[in-house]
């Protein structure tokens, strides 16, 4: 397995330009990472130069870009909006190929009280496809995840419901589009390993984090919460899982938290 990780807890430092991509990447390499990862919302200047002077500061630790989280919202009912963001998340998936990326983790879109799920998912899947062939062009390997919420929706994600997510799985199984399982998620939806077994096929990368509450969604330091962490990473390894293993770290503790779950989680690999 090679251990990678999106680092939540100095998100506003990033996006509010406070921290430099540079000192993400300097950082990662520091504490031995074998890649780490970056949300698009990092990305600010797209223009050529722009992003020339990104990919040199994201090689500067000498590691590669693992994946590049994305929030594209594929399932709202407003057709003009749903055009608008497939057009951006096909911009999403050129910006990583720039930077060099090999993942793209991407989303099926906020859920809408009342919308009809069939007809929803019918759209969604005609975006990811869209997307598919995009991502394949530039040799990025593209990603669904059992999803909850980011700070960017208003709502949780489409598939965050059990009969949702399964409607999903069975629409991407097999399919050009490969799975970023979280671990956390998977908890917040009462799931334990048992998930991680029935999609084990399809899954390509982890998420590891951890939760501490249900409802509210409160995510914490891995090892601190009530998500099947430990078991997961043992289950992946008795089954011979060799992907990215991910520790989006949301602890929320700036710097030291990064490098103390990410030590946490490189210790239950090894053991």
């Amino acid at each position: 397995m090679k251990l990678s990780c999106l680092p939540i807890s100095i998100f506003n430092g990033i996006c509010a330009g406070e921290i430099k991509l540079h000192e993400w990447s300097k950082f990662a390499a520091e504490i031995r990472l074998d890649a780490f990862d970056i949300s698009i919302l990092f990305i600010r200047d797209r223009t050529p130069t722009g992003l020339k002077n990104a990919r040199k500061e994201l090689e500067s630790g000498g590691i590669p870009l693992g994946m590049v989280a994305t929030y594209p919202d594929f399932s709202t009912p407003d057709d003009v909006f749903r055009s608008k963001e497939l057009h951006r998340s096909l911009g999403d998936i050129a910006t990583a190929a720039d930077l060099g990326a090999s993942y793209v983790r991407i989303t099926a879109g906020q859920y809408y009280p009342g919308q009809d799920s069939v007809k929803s998912l019918e759209e969604i899947i005609r975006c990811l496809y869209i997307c598919a062939e995009a991502a394949q062009k530039y040799s990025i390997k593209l990603l669904w995840e059992n999803h909850s919420k980011p700070g960017a929706w208003e709502n949780v994600d489409f598939n965050y419901d059990v009969e949702r997510l399964e409607m999903m799985h069975r629409e991407l199984e097999g399919g050009p589009i490969q799975m970023n399982y979280d671990i956390a998620n998977a908890c917040l939806l009462g799931f334990g390993v048992e998930l991680f077994e029935k999609y084990y096929n399809q899954i390509a990368t982890i998420h590891v984090n951890d939760v501490k509450s249900i409802s509210p969604i409160q995510f914490c330091g891995i090892g601190n919460g009530i998500a099947k962490v430990k078991e997961t990473l043992e289950l992946a390894k008795k089954r011979g899982f060799n992907g990215m293993v991910s520790v989006e770290e949301a602890s929320f503790e700036g710097w030291a938290g990064i490098s103390r779950y990410v030590a946490i989680t490189r210790s239950y690999i090894e053991k």
